[in-house]
């Protein structure tokens, strides 16, 4: 009971953070494409992944804690309905590209029928062309890193594109 109780008021606390960054540091974010490398080493999507992993998000940043918080929805590898929730780092590399991370909770798919939520931990470079817009490539790695700690589950290497257009500075 006190598990449950602890992450009700955790979510609510991320609740809180993200409505107040509505008046924040904040983007719209459109989940986009994909790319899923060496798909046949993997029996992954049957061989026949989607790519077009459309969904809406939305991200603010907290520039006193340096900490960025999102949650979104896409259709996943399988074209099936997903989510995350989670918050992140970004470091400056040069004046038009960050490099980041982004931890959270997600619910994937693991193939057509077997759905299940689970923490994540994915690195990402951002380009921003302008103060206004920033594409995002987020790396999803080979489950084969993680040997042994993906619950006998396999995923071949996958990158994610995500659209941000600022909604406030």
């Amino acid at each position: 009971m006190q598990i449950f109780l602890t992450i009700k008021k955790d979510l609510k606390l991320f609740s809180l953070l993200l409505i107040s960054g509505l008046f924040a540091n904040s983007f719209l974010v459109i989940n986009g494409n994909s790319y899923h490398h060496n798909v046949n080493d993997y029996n992954y999507c049957d061989e026949d992944c989607n790519n077009n992993n459309w969904g809406i998000g939305y991200e603010t940043y907290d520039d006193k804690r340096e900490l960025v918080y999102s949650v979104g929805t896409f259709l996943d590898s399988w074209n099936k309905f997903s989510w995350y929730v989670g918050m992140g780092r970004e470091y400056g590399i040069i004046n038009a590209v960050n490099w980041g991370f982004s931890i959270g909770v997600m619910n994937k798919n693991y193939d057509s029928h077997k759905q299940i939520i689970t923490l994540y931990m994915f690195p990402y470079l951002v380009f921003y062309p302008t103060e206004n817009m920033a594409v995002r490539m987020t790396v999803i790695p080979s489950s084969r890193i993680a040997k042994g700690w993906t619950g006998g589950n396999e995923w071949p290497t996958t990158l994610f594109f995500q659209y941000k257009i600022r909604v406030t500075k």
